[in-house]
């Protein structure tokens, strides 16, 4: 399995963009969209249904909220609801869901789950794992320029030990560009699944669209790997 996967969070209008420059580079991604978001602007519906044209939809909650309580009210609403309002508009049963933030927790993997949702992408960064058993999707790398210890801080966080090795071992010292070149010929020789994602809000705050052309023309045309929405990977997996 050598699979190249995207995912662009929060709805933001540039997503737009994003969705043009991976049309450009035959790429696949997977735009998480609430549908509403008081910290930033979100799409309006008409514009989510353009890029669901071509691109896979997931969800985000309904009004891009931290899942830090058990309460099943806010499931209900914010889970559920988003599902709901997924499916409806679009006319699809959406598979894949992202917590915003990363925030999570068991009983709302679960209630997720159990809403229709397959698979749970995560803001795990520096792996190249793929799907795991419990339907949870890390990431490889954002398009963010973090800072070495920041890749540590975070690692160390979910004990992520073989990954502090891999990254320990790279001699990349948090060069995006020398980041993307040693994960992607760690998957053509031993297997696994870059995965690269990002917020267009980000992109655009941080004048990050250059990187992200020159990304995607270093990771497409791969012919030994699969370019795949994320809910793509659950066939892989099965």
């Amino acid at each position: 399995m050598k699979i190249i996967t995207t995912s662009w969070d929060d709805g933001y209008p540039a997503d737009n963009r994003i969705a043009e420059l991976l049309h450009k580079y035959n790429m696949a991604g997977t735009f998480y969209v609430p549908k509403r978001n008081d910290e930033y602007e979100v799409m309006k519906e008409d514009a989510i249904s353009d890029i669901s044209q071509q691109f896979e939809i997931g969800g985000h909650t309904l009004n891009h909220v931290r899942i830090r309580s058990t309460s099943n009210d806010l499931f209900e609403r914010e889970i559920l609801g988003c599902y709901i309002w997924l499916e409806e508009f679009l006319d699809i049963k959406p598979l894949s869901f992202c917590f915003p933030g990363g925030v999570f927790n068991k009983p709302a993997m679960e209630y997720a789950l159990n809403s229709g949702f397959k698979l749970l992408r995560t803001t795990e960064l520096l792996s190249t794992t793929g799907l795991n058993s419990n339907s949870l999707l890390p990431t490889t790398l954002q398009l963010y320029k973090h800072d070495h210890s920041t890749y540590f801080k975070h690692l160390l966080k979910q004990f992520k030990f073989n990954s502090i090795w891999l990254y320990a071992h790279s001699g990349t010292r948090a060069d995006l560009f020398k980041m993307v070149d040693f994960y992607l010929r760690q998957i053509d020789d031993y297997g696994g699944c870059f995965h690269l994602w990002g917020h267009s809000w980000e992109i655009e705050k941080f004048n990050l669209w250059k990187d992200l052309e020159e990304i995607l023309k270093l990771i497409s045309g791969n012919g030994k790997f699969k370019y795949l929405p994320n809910a793509g990977l659950l066939e892989e997996n099965n």
